[in-house]
C-alpha cells in the first residue's frame, strides 16, 4: 500500500506539473519549466543513477530562468527547482536500511535526512500557499504560477512525509 501511495504521489506531483503546459493558451517559452520540472521529479525519484540527472536537470532548468529576463518570460522561480533538489537530495541520501530489512520499493528510505526534508517541504508549501491568499496575487499568470508552484510543494511534501 506504501508503495501504490507513493507512485500515486509521484503521478500527481508530475501531472501538476505538467498540466500548466498542456493548456492551449500556454506559449512554448512558458511550456519547457514544466516539462523539467516533471521530469526532474520523475528522474529522481527512480533512485540510482537517474537521481543525479534529475537533479541536474533540475538545477539547469532553475538556471536558466534565474535572470529577471527569463523569469518574465518563463514565469519561474529558482527557488522551486532548488528546492526540488534539495527535497530529492535529502530524501534519497539517509540513513541505511538494517540488515535483514527490505530496502524499499523506491529511492527513499526514510531518516533523519527525511525528517529534515519534511520541515522544508511543509514550509515551502506553506510559502507557497501564502501568495495565493487574495489582494496577493494581482493577476491572473501570477495565480497560476503560484498555485502550481504550492501544488508541487505539497505534491513532494506529501512524498517526503511517505519516506519516514
Amino acid at each position: 500500500m506504501h508503495a501504490v501511495l507513493h507512485t500515486v504521489g509521484i503521478a500527481v506531483g508530475c501531472a501538476l506539473a505538467l498540466a500548466p503546459a498542456l493548456l492551449p493558451f500556454a506559449r512554448p517559452a512558458r511550456r519547457w519549466p514544466h516539462v523539467v520540472m516533471a521530469l526532474g521529479m520523475a528522474l529522481g525519484h527512480l533512485g540510482g543513477l537517474f537521481l543525479p540527472a534529475g537533479v541536474l536537470a533540475l538545477l539547469t532548468a532553475g538556471w536558466l530562468c534565474g535572470s529577471p529576463s527569463r523569469r518574465a518570460e518563463t514565469g519561474h522561480h529558482i527557488q522551486d527547482f532548488v528546492v526540488m533538489s534539495l527535497l530529492l537530495v535529502l530524501t534519497a541520501f539517509n540513513d541505511p536500511t538494517p540488515a535483514g530489512a527490505s530496502s524499499p520499493a523506491h529511492s527513499h528510505g526514510g531518516g533523519s535526512l527525511t525528517a529534515v526534508a519534511l520541515v522544508i517541504g511543509v514550509a515551502w508549501t506553506c510559502a507557497r500557499l501564502l501568495h495565493l491568499l487574495p489582494g496577493r496575487s494581482p493577476d491572473r499568470r501570477t495565480l497560476s504560477q503560484n498555485a502550481c508552484s504550492a501544488g508541487m510543494a505539497a505534491s513532494m511534501a506529501f512524498m517526503t512525509a511517505l519516506a519516514l
